[in-house]
């Protein structure tokens, strides 16, 4: 029996199918202006859109593709600025999972497990991200949208293999894919992925809730949440490096001290502002000791074991009473109101955090017998000269200064570190 069609429709074999499927295009509508002279396309893309119609030419690409590393326009993707864009990037998707189901006729135990899963991967301020800057290597075709001819609104058809070349947030658009490759993972086989680094580990597979509330996790990446764009078009590859040399070195980086003053997400940086600093400022008659900078120092030794707070974990409530029974402790010391006490000098503070992170939340090398004996230190010690004299090779550390002790410690902190905790914990 032939197939017939009505007259708005053509038989087609299935070869002359398959090719028409290859050849199917993607219609995009935005406007097109000029950029310093230059044609622009500017629009709006879906996060599932951003990672699937954009390509970054860097190494590994030209690698992979057999290309000349002469077409090379970006950087390597840094592994950790990616991690943290995605832990950002999935912050968002879950808080505009809530938001675009509260008052809806959902049910109030999704809403509730969604709000579970804000508390395990974190929260922030502020989830918007910036708009990426793309390139078309070569022009597409337009046509005008219906009703409003002669306007800058255009539908842009991207042909079929044709990819956007990322000229300015190749780690946005890693950060999407990582997220987008981790949401399909826990969807399709109900367990979060091991080696995850922007979300805490689970052994057990996930509940029924929980799946329906990743489910609203990967639509609103599907189809809810989108991002904005400027593609260049027709750009050739030495353009395209000097659009990455404007946007990347051209900038002057936002001052470290600023920064943290602004920020509002990094968990440690918000316990620094909102319980350490009015804490330190009571036990100091009002004076600012420390600052946001130095704090930030001294809570990467006692959450992290490191020198930055960078890393965060996704939550720290669990890490908080820790942290603040190593303030308490610190503050209520006869020491920290003692003139001239060496308490409240930076590698000491620092040096004794990193002493409390291995005795109560180092996972490996726990020294947790140690506490009673490092609680008792930090309040008898009188940190003076003496005590620096008693500590091996740390008096090497010092230089004479014009100060009530005498001097101060030299800029190696991580080495004064070491010294001081390799005798707390002795």
């Amino acid at each position: 029996m032939s197939a017939t069609v009505g007259d708005t429709g053509k038989v087609l074999s299935v070869d002359a199918a398959l090719r028409a499927v290859r050849q199917r295009q993607v219609e995009l509508l935005g406007q097109i202006e000029r950029n310093q002279g230059l044609p622009t396309f500017t629009g709006r893309l879906t996060l599932e859109q951003f990672a699937d119609l954009t390509v970054v030419h860097n190494r590994r690409w030209a690698e992979d593709a057999g290309e000349s590393l002469d077409s090379v326009t970006q950087r390597e993707i840094i592994d950790v600025h990616a991690n943290g864009l995605a832990t950002f990037m999935l912050q968002g998707l879950v808080a505009a999972t809530i938001l675009r189901n509260e008052g809806d006729t959902v049910s109030a135990d999704l809403l509730e497990q969604l709000r579970v899963l804000q508390d395990k991967v974190g929260r922030s301020s502020h989830y918007g991200l910036p708009q990426v800057t793309l390139v078309l290597t070569g022009a597409p075709d337009f046509a005008e949208v219906d009703g409003v001819p002669g306007s800058t609104l255009m539908r842009m058809f991207l042909p079929a293999g044709r990819l956007f070349v990322v000229a300015d947030g190749q780690h946005r658009r890693e950060a999407a894919r990582r997220v987008r490759e981790f949401l399909n993972q826990v969807v399709a086989n109900r367990r979060i992925p091991k080696g995850v680094k922007f979300y805490p580990a689970q052994e057990d597979p996930a509940s029924a809730a929980e799946l329906e509330a990743w489910i609203g996790v990967q639509d609103t990446f599907r189809s809810w949440t989108l991002i904005s764009y400027e593609a260049h078009i027709g750009l050739s590859i030495e353009q395209a490096r000097q659009m990455f040399t404007n946007y990347n070195c051209n900038v002057k980086p936002v001052k470290r001290d600023l920064n943290l003053i602004f920020d509002q997400s990094n968990p440690l940086n918000r316990f620094a502002k909102e319980w350490v600093l009015p804490q330190i400022q009571q036990a100091s008659n009002g004076s600012s000791v420390l600052d946001l900078r130095q704090l930030a120092t001294i809570h990467g030794f006692l959450f992290l074991g490191k020198t930055t707070i960078k890393s965060a974990p996704y939550n720290v409530e669990e890490m908080l009473p820790v942290a603040t029974e190593f303030w308490t402790t610190v503050l209520q010391s006869p020491e920290w109101k003692r003139s001239g006490s060496l308490i409240r000098e930076v590698p000491v503070l620092k040096a004794l955090a990193k002493a409390w992170f291995y005795v109560f939340l180092a996972r490996r090398n726990n020294r947790l017998p140690k506490a009673t004996q490092l609680r008792t230190f930090i309040r008898n010690t009188t940190f003076d000269r003496a005590w620096v004299d008693s500590v091996p090779g740390l008096a090497a550390h010092t230089v004479p200064a014009d100060s009530e002790a005498g001097f101060r410690f030299s800029p190696a902190h991580n080495d004064i570190v070491a010294r001081v905790v390799g005798s707390v914990l002795q």
